[in-house]
């Protein structure tokens, strides 16, 4: 019986794990780096557990929208999602209060967005209020959590106000706008069916991808001159620019290519790989420059 029990509970424990849909996560990632390079932070034990706590609420937040949204179909993330039951919403509300519970050790204004993130994404999925039902608060709310992510980590290290956190909190704004719209365009018809008005439903493929190709574009103009407010060396906003760089180039690509709603979903996590995996990588290699340059010591 305990065999059993245990198979059952390790079975529920990865349908949870796999609802966290984590190269999307990428993006915690990748926000947390850019956030130690623009207040030049090192990534000591401190900023690693206060990452980990703002993933865990992430992930969280992620799986509870899995359990309002009922995905059965390929999203951002996840191409084969397992079948939803209470176990995710269990699980979520494990690993979000768990993780305001390791935030509260970093201060107030840490803390504070962290709960500001846990209000506003709980409203845009719960099904009394569904916010991401309507495709431009969708957009909008998708932006601040980008934002006040980068003000996490930024807090941690750092006026909230300085102009260079002022550039990368719009440049996450711009990016996860840019990342959101571009992750519905396979869902059309799905959204459709579930009384949900995306900005792809209203304003179809074409203009979606281009919607998400410009402000992939305002992303990177906010995030290389937040690099180059930063001070440190030229490299820095010229590796910027060309990691945002290409994420245009390969928006243009797709958006040249004839619309299918399978190829769309592959194009789509590919794009989620690129531009998480690859901002990740970018933003360490700009964080080993500024260790090997003595900006730490």
């Amino acid at each position: 019986m305990q065999s059993v029990n245990s198979a059952g509970f390790l079975t529920e424990a990865q349908r949870v794990l796999i609802h966290g849909r984590w190269p999307v996560q990428s993006y915690v990632v990748l926000g947390f780096l850019f956030g130690a390079v623009v207040t030049r932070h090192p990534l000591n034990f401190e900023y690693v557990v206060a990452f980990f706590a703002w993933l865990l609420i992430v992930v969280g937040l992620t799986v509870l929208n899995s359990y309002y949204d009922k995905d059965e179909a390929p999203v951002g993330g996840m191409q084969n999602p397992p079948k939803v039951n209470e176990s995710l919403l269990y699980g979520s509300l494990i690993m979000i209060v768990a993780g305001l519970a390791l935030c509260f050790p970093f201060g107030w204004t840490f803390w504070l967005l962290a709960v500001a993130v846990v209000i506003v994404y709980f409203f845009y999925s719960y099904d009394g209020t569904r916010w991401k039902s309507n495709g431009y608060a969708a957009v909008g709310i998708n932006a601040l959590v980008g934002a006040l992510t980068v003000m996490g980590a930024a807090s941690l290290m750092g006026s909230l106000t300085s102009p260079e956190v002022i550039a990368a909190a719009l440049c996450a704004a711009f990016f996860k706008a840019s990342v959101y719209s571009m992750m519905q365009v396979h869902q059309i018809e799905e959204d459709t069916a579930r009384g949900d008005i995306s900005f792809a439903v209203m304003h179809g493929r074409a203009n979606t991808l281009r919607f998400s190709q410009i402000t992939m574009l305002l992303s990177g103009v906010c995030a290389t001159v937040a690099t180059y407010l930063v001070g440190i060396h030229p490299i820095l906003p010229i590796l910027t620019g060309a990691y945002f760089g290409l994420s245009v180039v390969f928006f243009e690509v797709w958006i040249r290519k004839t619309g299918d709603v399978h190829l769309d979903s592959l194009r789509m996590q590919r794009m989620i790989y690129y531009t998480g995996y690859m901002g990740s990588i970018s933003f360490f290699v700009m964080y080993v420059f500024m260790a090997v340059t003595g900006v730490f010591s």
